[in-house]
């Protein structure tokens, strides 16, 4: 028998007091008790004299997705939960919601949605609408069909720098999970953490999305931050000011800052943004997105400091600190680096030094991985004295 069949071979109350004695959770940033969640839609559909239905969905502000893996490896699964909870509410309406760029997933479910009556809805929960619903993580659902086919474990589910998704005992650490050899932060549960943290369980962590993204010395924190907080802002709806206005401002002071134009009082307007929208936003999407950049300013403020002050990305992630070069002493003119190079920004002919149009070099580093004499040179600091015309190879003279 299938998971909704051993479900409805009792009542909607005993389908509840199951969900009750097994201390079911709400999977994700909400972490309250299942049957308290499905009793709080009950009485806010009777309040709000709205419909009652069932939404599955990911948070809104999981713009990784990793946690998607969950549907698309047990996607019946994940509809017979949809149908259970349901079950237990005594209503039809049902619904999943697929994030907006997932087209082929969209459609690969179809038909499994079409024989339980779930109706797939593309894009992040609107809240307001759907006032009156349980809304419950896709996870959630999975671990209610679990229960009612005898195979639950509870467990969290993790994805290290975007491997395969893993499920991990709760009490498991972080660092039985990572490589830690150089790590400079972590980052989970929508923030950015001292490598200390490593010795979190991940019950503990927090790891609500599914994400453990180990940061070395090469990553730059504040390039990182930039690019979370821009997935927030092509994802969010829009329609809340502090969600949309906040998201826009922070994404937009990161990336001054990493192309040499930050200034100080960046720091004080993160913050300040920052705090204001977590509490002034109904929904995960703007409540944690700021995360990133708050934890971020606070833990690692020395490289912000380097960025804006010294105009130094200590990581050379960031290109507009990145200066590349030819060293005139090392060219042979084999012309490799011209070749290669998807801007045609070198310049030079045979047996001459070549140079490199600085204005439109995207620091791609293509020339130097072809380069067998190593001439190529990339540095935060100053361009030594270089050729200003075609120079034979060897003729060049410093002065």
């Amino acid at each position: 028998m299938s998971a909704l069949e051993n479900a409805k071979n009792g009542s909607s109350q005993d389908v509840l007091n199951k969900v009750q004695e097994a201390n079911l959770s709400e999977y994700g940033l909400c972490a309250q008790p299942l049957f308290d969640r499905l009793m709080a839609a009950k009485e806010e559909s009777a309040e709000e004299q709205k419909e009652l239905g069932v939404v599955a969905a990911l948070n809104n502000a999981d713009t990784d997705h990793a946690l998607l893996a969950v549907l698309k490896e047990q996607p019946e699964q994940v509809m017979e939960g949809i149908s259970i909870a349901a079950y237990a509410l005594e209503t039809e309406k049902k619904s999943l919601q697929i994030p907006e760029t997932e087209t082929e997933l969209l459609e690969s479910l179809k038909e499994t949605a079409e024989k339980y009556g779930v109706e797939l809805v593309s894009g992040i929960v609107n809240v307001r609408a759907a006032k009156g619903s349980a809304v419950l993580h896709i996870v959630t659902v999975k671990n209610l069909a679990d229960l009612f086919d005898g195979c639950y474990e509870d467990g969290v589910y993790v994805s290290v720098n975007g491997a395969e998704l893993q499920k991990v005992a709760a009490d498991k650490k972080i660092a039985e999970l990572i490589d830690k050899d150089d790590v400079k932060a972590l980052y989970f549960g929508y923030e950015y953490h001292t490598p200390e943290a490593a010795e979190l369980t991940v019950g503990e962590a927090g790891i609500t999305n599914g994400v453990i993204r180990v940061l070395t010395s090469k990553d730059c924190i504040v390039q990182g931050c930039q690019k979370e907080l821009l997935e927030s802002r092509k994802t969010s709806c829009g329609k809340c000011v502090f969600c949309r206005e906040g998201l826009i401002q922070l994404e937009h002071m990161q990336k001054e800052i990493t192309e040499g134009r930050g200034k100080t009082e960046f720091i004080d307007l993160t913050k300040e943004i920052g705090e204001a929208m977590c509490y002034s936003t109904p929904c995960s999407m703007g409540q944690v997105s700021a995360k990133a950049a708050l934890s971020a300013t606070e833990l690692f403020m020395k490289e912000y400091e380097e960025h804006i002050k010294k105009k130094n990305c200590p990581a050379g992630a960031c290109t507009s600190f990145v200066n590349i070069y030819i060293d005139p002493s090392l060219c042979n003119g084999c012309g490799e680096c011209m070749d290669v190079c998807p801007k045609d920004c070198i310049e030079g002919k045979a047996k001459y030094i070549h140079m490199i149009d600085d204005f439109d070099c995207t620091k791609c580093g293509k020339c130097m991985e072809v380069c067998e004499e190593d001439a190529i040179v990339q540095t935060t600091g100053k361009l030594p004295k270089l050729p200003n015309r075609l120079t034979k190879v060897g003729k060049f003279r410093k002065r």
